[in-house]
């Protein structure tokens, strides 16, 4: 059976102590039942009741229409084939009711690449109800692993992670929580909202379209009550864009200086086009507030983001210097502020309070970031209350304008220990963006494609190159979810970076992935603006069989010392032999039945032989030892 990325979540399992060597599995639609109006009894078994680790929710070709379901046990594993589509029937779901519901368990895996967990928005819409309905509620959950996802038209999350209202429950937050390589598209309330975790990390992901009911964003953090936390959080690597509300939110202000430090961190994340006119609340793509007076410590980094293309504040914040850091370092904020209503500066800040006396606000520190934007306004304002408050404080700050008009910076009336520096530029210098890569060949089992982006000039500015793909290698299926951009940093004229290869289990034939730089209005296209990466299937097999799928090549022996054999049925073969890093070292068109290489030139050490069946197209692959 054909299931992706086994070898991901097995090595997660591992992690977390789970037996492989005597895994057993199950089978829904063969072993358990399928139902073409109505899967929910068969799903509900298979999450529940058996007894088997791994639970496979098979493509039949139609969908599994389902009522809401719960993860009953721990220590699971649960696989939507390609293709699967998880659909929630009409007028089952109450209001707190999910898709897929998990309350205080763990060692929970659930793995979809390529399937999809759609609802009904348009019935939640239409009963006024609605924000509780998500596609996965994850409740005081522990080591938890979700990948491959497509979550859709949801009536509330795409996936919330919160504490568990069990009254027996041991903990009131999810722990150990890992939300890779999936996609939330037109859910109703939030793509993703956090509310209590420790140890969660969410790579690769992208969130669009949020919009519905508040706060539309695409990412919320937002305690309910002091007790909660939001411990060691990463968001890494992600897209968020086209959300009613703001891209992240950092709705702090149910914490207070009882609760755990929060230490988050939000890294080499695209935001873009985020918030809408018909959302009154923070018209920015950034929000960040506390409590008002007694706000939580800790920090909040904001490292290699990109935002770019909105009409808002690339930053809001209403929150008091006597609480969280927040801090942004090597950050590139363009093309925003573009609506000139008042107050819509790129960065905007608030005093907490209008009616009580509060602590200065501020408390934010910027590190060569840069600010390209029209509008004829200052890169960075705020709004003060000196009867309530005494002013802004705790501001530090070196920024890049690009900006047409001078505009420069206001920090009120009666800042303290603010300290705001910036280089003008009235257009941005372009310069020349080449790439390049060692190695332009891979195998899956190579994990990690390299390459570097260089620019010829004007190495001042933080830049931020995108990238666009294509190529017969699938995007988030052969290859992570990319961020879509790369930031050279301020005063570096190159950076190196790399995509991942999602490796599987599928033996398929050898796939490109061609990326090429987007131009806009600070980049020239150097040369070599493209890279196109080659990236070959590696499918082990036993010594002992030393056979390909096509059963036309016996290769042996293996491990071999200086001569390798091969025997086969067809003259009609196309013969290579890679190193360890996927580079070609000997290529030749196969002539004859049988043979013996003569391979004592090479190295002790790890080889790939690659056969191409010029007859039907396949393409076979082996490790190869050499002692």
């Amino acid at each position: 059976m054909s299931i992706k990325h086994v070898i991901a979540f097995l090595f997660f399992m591992m992690v977390n102590h789970c037996n492989i060597l005597n895994a057993s599995k199950i089978i829904v639609s063969s072993e358990i039942g399928f139902d073409p109006i109505d899967n929910t009894n068969f799903l509900q078994y298979a999450f529940g009741q058996t007894t088997e680790d791994t639970i496979v929710v098979d493509n039949v070709g139609l969908d599994w229409n389902t009522g809401p379901l719960w993860i009953d046990r721990s220590d699971i594993t649960i696989i939507f084939e390609e293709g699967v589509v998880l659909h929630a029937l009409f007028g089952e779901f109450d209001v707190f009711e999910s898709l897929i519901n998990v309350n205080d368990k763990s060692n929970i895996n659930i793995v979809g690449y390529n399937a999809e967990f759609i609802m009904n928005k348009q019935e939640y819409v239409d009963l006024a109800d609605s924000e509780f309905r998500h596609g996965i509620s994850l409740n005081s959950a522990t080591n938890v692993l979700i990948e491959g996802l497509t979550i859709l038209d949801t009536g509330g999350d795409g996936i919330l992670v919160t504490r568990s209202f069990q009254p027996n429950s041991l903990k009131n937050y999810c722990e150990n929580v890992l939300i890779k390589n999936c996609r939330f598209s037109n859910n109703y309330r939030q793509g993703l909202s956090i509310t209590s975790a420790k140890d969660l990390s969410i790579l690769n992901c992208e969130f669009s379209d949020t919009n519905g009911t508040l706060p539309e964003d695409g990412i919320d953090l937002e305690p309910d009550i002091p007790e909660e936390r939001l411990e060691n959080i990463l968001i890494k690597d992600c897209r968020i864009f086209n959300n009613f509300g703001n891209a992240i939110q950092l709705a702090l202000f149910m914490m207070d200086d009882d609760s755990e430090d929060v230490s988050i961190t939000i890294e080499n994340t695209y935001m873009a086009n985020n918030h809408h006119p018909s959302n009154t609340f923070d018209f920015a793509e950034i929000a960040a507030t506390d409590n008002g007076s007694n706000g939580v410590d800790g920090f909040v980094d904001f490292k290699n983001c990109y935002i770019q293309s909105s009409q808002w504040s690339a930053v809001y914040a209403s929150k008091t210097v006597e609480s969280f850091d927040l801090n942004f370092t090597n950050c590139v904020f363009k093309d925003v502020s573009n609506d000139p209503i008042d107050l819509n500066n790129p960065i905007f800040l608030e005093v907490t309070d209008y009616t009580n006396q509060v602590p200065r606000f501020g408390g934010l520190n910027f590190t060569d970031c840069a600010i390209i934007y029209d509008e004829n306004i200052p890169f960075f304002n705020v709004f003060e209350n000196l009867p309530t408050s005494d002013g802004l404080g705790n501001i530090t700050g070196n920024f890049f304008i690009v900006n047409p008009n001078d505009a420069g910076f206001l920090t009120g009336s009666n800042p303290s220990n603010v300290n705001i520096t910036y280089e003008y530029f009235e257009t941005f210098p372009t310069t020349e963006i080449s790439l390049s890569s060692s190695q332009l060949n891979y195998l899956e089992e190579d994990k990690f494609i390299d390459f570097e982006i260089t620019r010829n000039a004007n190495l001042e500015i933080p830049l931020a190159v995108e990238f666009e793909y294509t190529g017969t290698a699938q995007y988030g299926l052969d290859y992570e979810r990319s961020n879509g951009f790369v930031i050279v940093p301020s005063k570096s004229s190159s950076v190196v970076d790399t995509i991942e290869i999602i490796q599987d289990e599928i033996e398929e034939a050898t796939e490109s992935m061609l990326m090429s730089v987007v131009e806009n209005d600070c980049i020239q296209l150097g040369q070599l603006n493209s890279l196109e990466f080659i990236i070959s299937d590696i499918i082990t097999s036993s010594l002992e069989e030393n056979k390909f799928k096509n059963q036309n090549v016996l290769v042996f022996p293996n491990p071999f010392n200086a001569s390798l054999n091969l025997e086969v049925k067809s003259s009609n073969f196309d013969i290579k032999i890679l190193d360890n890093k996927g580079l070609q070292i000997m290529s030749f068109k196969n002539q004859f039945d049988n043979a013996t290489l003569d391979l004592s030139q090479l190295n002790t050490g790890l080889y790939y032989l690659l056969i191409h069946n010029n007859s039907d197209g396949t393409l076979s692959s082996k490790k190869l030892i050499k002692n």
